[in-house]
């Protein structure tokens, strides 16, 4: 059924449909009148959306299962959760743009350099050749996040992919449940959430990881989550997530693992870095 904390917004899902096809098919044409019509399509049946989009409504109905949803009802409840961008950034926040951006944009910049230097703790410096071992050694890794750290993960994916690690992630929530749920003890779950939120919302996926007995990598600005007294590591990204600037703690933290990675394990990539005669 479908979860009132989805990990990404139908508007999401076919955005990103449209940005990696492959293929201007009709599922492809499907997306793009649905995106051109987004503000409408909940007040609309699916005959109305399959005569806008020119198909018949079992096209619709896969074009749904497609996108993940089991149903044309799942993906038309789904319409019906508003993801404004006002959740981003807080009404003192927008004031401050308003009378004075410039100034606004340097607080907001200061607050995000807070974060990473944060994330650029000792503490995380000394974990840091302890996680590199753990992802690079184990049998899988599977990343879970949903939303804009979910982008974050699919950097991580293709780091990791270039130097001989692949890792696991997948974006609908039913895909990262079968996953987590096929875990083993040799395997390895990174879980990145800003506010710590993560195991309260996808409580399922998060209770197949830590039933699974495999390590955890918690990325996150909540380290007193009782979950993560189940992580083996836990990597602090910054203290402040107002107006969405724990982010860059968030990315700074994965950009310090595949630093870590590539000290350890990348050293092909620099042959020449490791030569005496240069």
């Amino acid at each position: 059924m479908y979860s009132a904390n989805p990990m990404g917004s139908v508007g999401e899902r076919l955005l990103s449909y449209i940005d990696t096809s492959m293929q201007r098919d009709n599922n492809y044409q499907i997306a793009v009148r649905m995106l051109e019509n987004f503000d409408s399509l909940k007040d609309m049946s699916i005959s109305q959306i399959a005569d806008m989009c020119f198909v018949s409504k079992a096209s619709i109905s896969r074009f749904c299962r497609f996108l993940g949803y089991e149903s044309f009802k799942e993906m038309h409840d789904a319409l019906g959760i508003d993801y404004p961008i006002s959740y981003d950034y807080s009404q003192r926040f927008f004031r401050n743009l308003t009378a004075d951006p410039r100034a606004a944009f340097l607080a907001y910049a200061k607050e995000a350099q807070q974060n990473i230097a944060e994330t650029i703790s000792e503490e995380n410096l000394a974990e840091l050749p302890k996680i590199a071992y753990a992802i690079h050694d184990c049998r899988r890794v599977a990343f879970f996040s949903h939303h804009f750290l979910w982008d974050t993960g699919r950097y991580l994916q293709n780091k990791l992919f270039s130097m001989g690690k692949i890792m696991e992630l997948y974006l609908d929530r039913s895909s990262q449940l079968a996953c987590a749920q096929s875990l083993q003890p040799e395997d390895m779950a990174i879980i990145c959430s800003v506010g710590g939120s993560y195991p309260m919302r996808h409580v399922d996926v998060c209770n197949s990881i830590r039933d699974s007995k495999c390590s955890i990598l918690a990325i996150t600005q909540n380290p007193s989550n009782p979950y993560w007294n189940q992580a083996a590591f836990v990597m602090r990204c910054g203290i402040s997530n107002a107006n969405d600037t724990g982010k860059y703690g968030a990315l700074a933290a994965i950009d310090l693992v595949v630093q870590q990675y590539l000290l350890q394990y990348g050293s092909d990539a620099f042959p020449s870095a490791f030569d005496p005669a240069r």
